[in-house]
Formats: structure tokens, sequence, C-alpha cells
């Protein structure tokens, strides 16, 4: 394999020397370290501050800025007919910019040559490493070498395709641009999930959280007929069975994990039925990696996802929850920033695959609502917030509703809330879903509240039970709401 070419580097060299304004469009993907001579690495240096300071590229000034470098070559030169030759190339303005590309080409080749040849060594010492280690190791040394090969893209003008990208969703009209959850009101506001996007749900323990995640990608997974990946850092596989397992047959646990539904004809009955319509060819997988750091896992998702999936194809990727797994913190490296890490590489990881993440998040002890009042619903509630809000399209706190709250909604309306306190994408219906909600109270006051879903969590299974909106309907059609003095007693939640 060749790995580099002199008469490449210096056409590059000529049409620079011949054609200066040419270097606004190479300079973007080509560097000193693409030229493999040691003269033409210099010579390209020696142009590129020359333009960077805004002087004028000339032949002999070139020539001049080398020599009072007092560098030395491998091999004896004269730079000033070097660099006269270079200037006297007859290659066209337009030939400079391939010949820049294919310079690309061969540094991809030195240095992937060099990375292998790393692997091997690391793979010749590691005989004490674990089998995930090594695996996920390689795989980092070759992905770390890989994903700095880009050529910058342009701006682009917007409205110069605009109308043809709008054109074309209107010709097909009612195409959903994320995949349909069970949740009826979630598609509506938010579209359902999207590829390539984080979402993430916030919430103390015991809160209902895992419930409500396992239960979103499982029921996704069946209805879009796509393949779904669970990692869990706390739970075994038989563990996440049997929860799934209740929520698709609505039997509680107890009676699976006993075997005595089997003496129950009516949930025998529900098991039974429940396997023969489930969907077995759409799979939902699931791994353990609560002993795995973050490269770890993100080695495991790409094996499987090009193994079982198939490069293009769709699936979804549940992640509960983010902690530091597997990981430890240096002296130097808070926990703050060790997670921050985690998040950056879930984003890059659910953009290079093109699947949503769907991943869960300690809540601090600020955000638990007490017995008798409200949490607080709010971006403060959330642990070391700040990497999740930046890279996260959709945040979400997820959580009990307190006594008052039960009393206020009512019985109708669940058990639990989903209180949005990020979302990027909007539904059919979001227009029309404010953010905070007029809310007539019984005793003739208003408040207003940040919109929220409500959801009943039962026996590891998830009903979604409408928005506030609808508890606001439901209660102007107990009371009447011309009895309500708008401006009294009006407050801000």
């Amino acid at each position: 394999m060749q790995i580099f070419s002199l008469r490449i580097e210096k056409q590059v060299l000529s049409g620079l020397i011949k054609y200066p304004d040419i270097y606004a469009d190479i300079e973007k993907f080509v560097s000193e370290k693409d030229f493999f001579n040691d003269v033409h690495r210099t010579i390209y240096s020696v142009i590129k501050s020359t333009i960077d300071a805004g002087d004028r590229v000339d032949k002999v000034l070139i020539a001049e800025k080398i020599r009072n470098l007092g560098v030395s070559f491998k091999d004896e030169i004269d730079i000033y007919s070097y660099v006269d030759n270079l200037a006297f190339s007859q290659i066209k303005q337009k030939a400079v910019i391939d010949s820049a590309k294919e310079l690309l080409k061969y540094r991809i080749r030195r240095e992937l040559q060099e990375t292998t040849q790393n692997v091997i060594k690391y793979i010749e010492a590691s005989g004490n490493d674990a089998i995930d280690d090594i695996i996920s190791n390689c795989d980092s040394l070759y992905n770390s070498q890989i994903s700095s090969y880009s050529l910058d893209e342009e701006p682009i003008a917007i409205y110069e395709t605009m109308e043809e990208l709008i054109e074309e969703r209107g010709n097909n009209p009612d195409k959903d641009s994320g995949f349909i959850t069970p949740y009826p009101e979630f598609n509506r506001l938010y579209g359902g999930l999207r590829a390539g996007n984080i979402y993430a749900v916030v919430a103390r323990p015991g809160q209902g959280k895992t419930t409500w995640i396992n239960n979103m990608v499982a029921k996704t997974s069946e209805i879009n007929d796509i393949p779904v990946l669970m990692l869990d850092t706390e739970m075994s596989t038989v563990d996440i069975q049997f929860r799934v397992a209740s929520s698709v047959t609505d039997v509680p646990m107890w009676w699976l994990e006993t075997g005595n539904f089997r003496k129950n004809e009516e949930l025998n009955s529900k098991v039974r039925n429940t396997f023969q319509k489930l969907n077995k060819k759409t799979q939902v997988y699931h791994a353990f990696i609560g002993n795995k750091n973050i490269d770890q896992v993100v080695s495991l998702v790409k094996r499987w996802y090009l193994h079982t999936v198939g490069r293009g194809n769709p699936c979804i990727i549940s992640y509960d929850y983010v902690k530091l797994t597997g990981e430890s913190v240096s002296k130097n490296w808070a926990e703050h920033q060790a997670i921050g890490e985690k998040i950056d590489k879930l984003k890059k990881l659910s953009e290079e695959i093109d699947a949503p993440i769907i991943t869960a998040m300690q809540m601090n002890r600020s955000g638990e609502a007490g017995r008798n009042s409200s949490a607080v619903d709010d971006s403060s509630a959330i642990s070391l917030s700040d990497r999740l809000q930046w890279f996260a399209s959709f945040v979400a706190i997820f959580r009990q509703k307190s006594v008052d709250e039960l009393g206020r909604d009512g019985e109708n309306f669940g058990t639990h809330k989903l209180v949005p306190l990020k979302t990027r994408f909007q539904g059919r219906d979001a227009a029309g879903h404010h953010d905070l909600v007029r809310r007539p109270l019984e005793n003739g006051s208003v408040v207003f509240e940040k919109n929220y879903l409500n959801f009943t969590v039962q026996n590891f299974n998830v009903e979604e039970r409408g928005s506030l909106h609808d508890v606001v309907e439901a209660q102007l059609e107990r009371f009447n709401p011309e009895d309500v003095n708008e401006n009294d007693g009006e407050e801000l939640m």
C-alpha cells in the first residue's frame, strides 16, 4: 500500500504558489502533517504562515523565509531552485483542490497503518486484561482515529433548498418525524422519539422511572417493529424479563415470578394470549452494564448494532441510568466532569447509529415531593445537570404526585406526572399546548402551572392519562367557570 506521493505533494505546493487565493478552499482539510516529505512540510508551513499574516506569496520571499529558519533537511537541496521549480508548474487551479483531497487520503493511510501497529502492540501486551477491556480499547484506538477524518462543510444557504424540502414533505403528508410511542399525548406534543437524539427522564429513586422507560421502549419497539437494546446498570436480564412480562401481560409480577399464575384461570389466559400475539421477531435485547465504563458500553452497542440491527436500519437504545459505572474519578476530575463525558459520548453514539437514546438521571433532594407539598419541577432539581441539558433534546422530571396534587387532579388522572423541562421538537398539537396552563380552582382563584403529562403506574405497566389541559377541561365540567373571578386571587406557581 502506497502511503505517500511526492508528486501530489508538489502539485499542492505549486498550486498554492501560483493561486494563493485557493488556500481558503483547502486549508480546512490540509495541514503540515499531510506532507510526508520534510522539505514539502516546511514549504507548506511557510506558505500558510505568510497567507495567514496577510502577506504576498512570492517564490523568492518564500525561499528566503525558509533559509532564515535555519532548518536542515535529510537531502541537501538548493531551496531557491526547489521553490522556483514548483512555481513553474503547469497545474490548473481546479486540479489543486483534487490533489489536496488526494493528499488527505495518503495521510489517512499512514495514520491507519500507525493505528494498526498500535493495536498489535496493545494486543501483545494485554495478556492479563479482561476480554471486554481488550475489545473496547481496540475499538477506541480505531474510532478515535477514524472520527478525526472529515472535510469541513461550508455553511449552507437555507433558502435555496427550503422550498424543495417543504414541498417534499407536502407530497408525503402524515409522515411522522419520530417513532410512535404508546403514549398518545406524548406523540401529539413532542412528535414521538426521533433518531439521533437523547431523551432524558429525571427522578428520585423509587419513583417509577425505570418502569416508565422500559414500557416506553418495549412498546415502541412493538408498535414500530424495530429492535431495542436495554442497557441496565442495576438489574439482571431475568429481573427485566419479569418486569417486561408483567407490563405486556398486565399480570402482577409476583404471580409471574412464583409461577402461581397457572393456578388462576384468568391470569393464565392473559399470559397465554399475550405471548401468542407478541411479535417475537421484533426483539427486545438486554445487557447488564453495571461493571462497564462508557467506552466499553459504546463498544458493546456498536457491535450489537452492526451484527444484529445492521448499518442503516432503525433501532432504539435505553440507558438506565447515567451514573459512574466501571469508571474511577481521578484526583483532578470531578464527578460532574466524568458524568459530562459520559453524556457527550452517548450523544455522539446516538448520532453515529442514528437512533434515539432514552436515559435516566438522578434527581437531587430538592426535587423530592413532600407529602403535602409540590416538588421543585425545574432544572435545579437535577443532579449534575448541565451537560444533560446541553445535549439532550428532551428533558423531563418524572415523579409521583403529592397528596395535594392527587387531590387537585382527581383519581382519573393518574398517580404520576411527567414535567418537561426542555423540548426541542414539537408534535402536531404542540401549538395548542403551551408551557403554562391557566387553571381555575373551585375556590374561585386561578393558578398558572407548567403543562405536564399524567400517568398511572401499576404492576410495572404504565398508562398515559392525558395532560394538564385534560385535567382543566374535566374540572371545568364540574363547576361553572363564569363563577371564577379572573382578577381575584390570581397567583403564579
